[in-house]
């Protein structure tokens, strides 16, 4: 007597069906990681963007302590009463000019070498020369502010408070970014913004 002992092997469909398999999972794995390198690059961009732009915030609360007067080159807005919403007819200065007892201080906005900067501009009298130093941001593209006229209604009396808006626009040319762009923004409130008997601004 013959003994046939039957082979177990993968037929060439069922190979073709665990190679189809095998592709779709080795896809789907990688376009997770891909997702996943992108939004740790896209994280680490946005927070190395929001430190350099603290800087430049910080500068400003610090100049804005002492100030007499302050320009923001005829870039105001006036939230109507009963409204929180700038106006969309709103526009930006790209340049800010603070005035001190001894001293002028100018933040604009200036490109060299392709990139943008946030400048800043120390006049003084016991500075023949002005001084400057610039403020880098990663990607930035644009610099505003605006001064922001809010009324305030106190015991049926309207009060104006001024509040002055820094905007800082990020804004990405690279395609593994899934948004392009950040708007970082600043509110810095004073007393001296407060309409009173004495004008602080200089319009």
């Amino acid at each position: 007597m013959f003994f046939f002992r039957k082979r177990s092997a993968f037929t060439f469909v069922e190979a073709l069906i665990v190679t189809v398999i095998a592709c779709s999972l080795m896809i789907a794995i990688q376009s997770f990681f891909s997702y996943a390198i992108r939004s740790t690059i896209k994280g680490q961009d946005n927070l190395d963007s929001i430190r350099a732009a603290s800087q430049i915030f910080s500068s400003l609360r610090r100049d804005m302590l002492t100030f007499r007067s302050l320009s923001t080159q005829g870039a105001i807005s006036v939230i109507p009463l009963g409204s929180t919403e700038i106006p969309a007819t709103a526009t930006y200065s790209k340049i800010l000019r603070l005035k001190k007892p001894d001293e002028v201080i100018t933040y604009s906005l200036v490109t060299s070498g392709g990139k943008s900067f946030v400048e800043r501009t120390l006049q003084s009298p016991s500075f023949p020369t002005p001084q400057h130093k610039l403020f880098g941001v990663p990607r930035m593209k644009d610099f505003g502010v605006m001064y922001v006229r809010i009324p305030n209604k106190i015991n049926s009396m309207i009060k104006n408070v001024g509040q002055l808006m820094v905007k800082l626009t990020i804004d990405s040319e690279d395609q593994r970014f899934a948004s392009k762009e950040l708007n970082l923004n600043s509110i810095f409130f004073s007393e001296r913004l407060i309409d009173s008997d004495w004008n602080y601004l200089d319009f």
